[in-house]
């Protein structure tokens, strides 16, 4: 009506495949259901601002209810106002001085994979419907660049997933093996983390639509378990984890209203997915369209608002944490920043320290001897600050250089890569693992003298 360009209001990704949510009995769920049918009929530019002019003024709702309630965070709303005012006023300051251009370049950073994964079959050429050469699709995804290969995969496997579920299983609950059979057999190694990324965000998609505000506590239930078996049934071992993150990335992204229903409801139905749910929340924060520019909306006071308990809110900082930093790595000020600002008040809740080892690791395994890894590991911080140099030290060098001598290695030879997508400690892990191989290791040895004698 408005003589919008078609690239603006015409959708470039169907929704998921899938029934949709029962009609809703009250009006604010009437209306949550038509909001979410008009944002999918939007192209990506009137779509992010839609999703974030959504998000700004559902938040205001909430400001106006938590004058006289203590809102949805598991602190008090008063109680941080006043630090989240002056970090915020902090961060819209700094885009006026000498740190412009590194908010500038951030933003663009971000916007440049966001469009990346939502426009991938458009970039390497996917058709619209029908079955495609996986191998053919995933050199090409790979052709993109070393930097790119994380979302690329990403892209295609959400694609890949969507395009065998609608046509082999006909969207069916039941559906086994869409990344184990088939095509998905034959796999490079290397791909097969983000593939399941991008399975458990065509299953989220599918799942997530099911739900409104108003749907019963059973009913959310039922959508969550049968999203989680989905995710089991069509993972390889070892990548479960992989797909189950999805769930927070696309209800946090695109579902804000929902999020508070579905993990509350899934804290009892699973609480080792909550913790991938909200692992994958975080990351999530950083994309939110409400969130891309971070002077305006800081994902790091929306963690503090959101998160319902301490545990929530250490993975929710650990989720911003990964792509602040596999995302920006190209521009290793920009992360320096961040360590300025946040560095020390992180340093004692290791948050920063899993964000950065979990994101590289990643890169990592999906790009082996990835060029832009280490260039950064050879980054020294360009502030002469000695305090400043110690925490990236601590914070960024170190987890990156054991994330690709130490982690990748050892997650991929147990096959538990899915690891590094839940908030958790990865020198106890690995130490258990190569634990487990010396063990391993003198019991063999054993067997061996046994068998001589």
């Amino acid at each position: 009506m408005l003589g919008a360009s078609p690239a603006m209001v015409v959708a470039k990704n169907p929704p998921g495949p899938g029934p949709e949510a029962k009609s809703p009995p009250t009006l604010t769920g009437q209306l949550y259901h038509s909001t979410k049918k008009t944002s999918e009929k939007f192209g990506d530019p009137a779509a992010v601002a839609f999703i974030a002019l959504d998000e700004y003024l559902s938040k205001g709702v909430d400001a106006v209810a938590n004058l006289v309630s203590p809102g949805r965070g598991y602190q008090p709303y008063w109680f941080n106002l006043p630090g989240q005012i002056a970090h915020q006023v902090g961060l819209a300051a700094a885009t006026f001085g000498p740190q412009s251009d590194l908010y500038t370049q951030q933003a663009k950073n971000t916007r440049y994979i966001f469009v990346l994964v939502r426009n991938n079959p458009e970039e390497i050429g996917i058709p619209k419907s029908g079955e495609f050469d996986l191998a053919y699709f995933m050199d090409k995804a790979y052709g993109i660049g070393d930097y790119e290969n994380i979302w690329s995969v990403e892209g295609l496997g959400h694609v890949y997933s969507q395009r065998t579920w609608i046509l082999k299983h006909n969207v069916s609950e039941d559906a086994h093996g869409i990344l184990i059979d088939g095509q998905a057999a034959h796999m490079p190694e290397k791909s097969l983390t983000m593939m399941h990324a991008g399975l458990g965000l065509a299953l989220a998609e599918s799942f997530v639509k099911q739900l409104t505000l108003d749907s019963s506590t059973q009913e959310v239930e039922r959508v969550l378990k049968a999203f989680i078996k989905m995710c089991r049934n069509n993972s390889r071992p070892g990548y479960v984890g992989c797909a189950l993150e999805s769930l927070g990335l696309v209800t946090r992204c695109f579902n804000y209203p929902m999020v508070d229903l579905v993990q509350r409801v899934l804290a009892d139905v699973d609480p080792i997915t909550w913790e991938f749910f909200w692992r994958g929340a975080g990351r999530a924060l950083y994309f939110s369209p409400g969130h891309m520019m971070q002077p305006v909306a800081s994902p790091w006071i929306a963690a503090e608002m959101e998160a319902p308990n301490e545990q929530a809110f250490k993975i929710l900082k650990a989720g911003i944490t990964w792509p602040t930093n596999i995302v920006n790595m190209r521009h290793p000020e920009i992360f320096e920043d961040l360590i300025k600002r946040r560095g020390a008040e992180e340093e004692s809740h290791g948050t920063i320290r899993h964000g950065v080892a979990a994101s590289t690791t990643m890169a990592m395994d999906i790009t082996p001897n990835h060029p832009v890894v280490k260039s950064y590991l050879e980054y020294k911080p360009k502030s002469s600050d000695p305090k400043v140099q110690s925490l990236w030290n601590k914070l960024v060098h170190e987890p990156v250089y054991r994330a690709v001598h130490r982690y990748q290695p050892i997650l991929r030879r147990h096959q538990m890569l899915d690891q590094v997508f839940r908030f958790q400690d990865l020198d106890a892990l690995v130490d258990r693992l190569e634990a487990s191989e010396a063990g391993a290791g003198a019991h063999a040895a054993h067997s061996a003298v046994d068998g001589r004698k």
